[in-house]
């Protein structure tokens, strides 16, 4: 799984998430404080969905009705 977005450029190829022993995944970003961005999280290489805690969604501006999960730092 990796997480995609904003911070990245919309960039498939970063690095993974990593898996704990719990099933749950984790991975760092150092973000700018005072901002809102957007992301989904992109499973298998082909399956992108969004974060169920998110902050907000917001409509992806490239196929009407969907949305992405956003993390809000303001």
């Amino acid at each position: 799984m990796r997480i995609v977005g904003e911070f990245n450029g919309w960039n498939e190829n970063v690095e993974p998430m990593k898996k704990l022993k719990s099933g749950d995944f984790t991975q760092t970003l150092n973000l700018e404080t005072g901002k809102a961005y957007q992301f989904k999280y992109l499973i298998d290489g082909s399956v992108w969905e969004n974060e169920s805690e998110a902050d907000s969604t917001a409509p992806t501006g490239i196929v009407e009705g969907e949305f992405n999960s956003v993390l809000d730092l303001n």
